[in-house]
């Protein structure tokens, strides 16, 4: 470049002002627009961790459900074999040990059963 061109683009930048301020402002808003980066990532991975523990809950559920359905099946048929029993011997049910236990057990597991069923919907 010789004199005469180097003159000119001095010449030019000398014209032009060029205001730091606006662009440290503009860097700083663009600083703050984009400082949730690193929450949008944990955030999003903590749903990732969420998501696995509620698969693998229902799937605790479904089996929970089914096992409470079959030992409440059973505990029906156990406690109407000795309520016959208790009739045949002329004996009152309540005196028979943990028949009021069955009896409790039987209304907790309906309900729970029912719990169960309305969460996995």
């Amino acid at each position: 470049m010789n004199k005469r061109e180097l003159s000119k683009v001095f010449s030019k930048l000398s014209r032009e002002e060029v205001n730091l301020e606006s662009h440290k402002v503009e860097l700083g808003l663009i600083d703050d627009s984009l400082k949730y980066i690193k929450g949008v990532e944990i955030f999003g991975k903590n749903i990732d961790i969420v998501e696995k523990q509620l698969k693998s809950a229902i799937i605790s559920m479904k089996v929970d459900v089914e096992d409470l359905q079959g030992d409440l099946n059973l505990l029906k048929k156990g406690l109407t074999k000795v309520e016959a029993a208790s009739k045949d011997l002329g004996v009152n049910p309540n005196s028979i040990p943990k028949y009021k236990e069955a009896l409790k057990a039987i209304e907790y597991g309906e309900k729970q059963l029912q719990k169960g069923k309305q969460l996995l919907k």
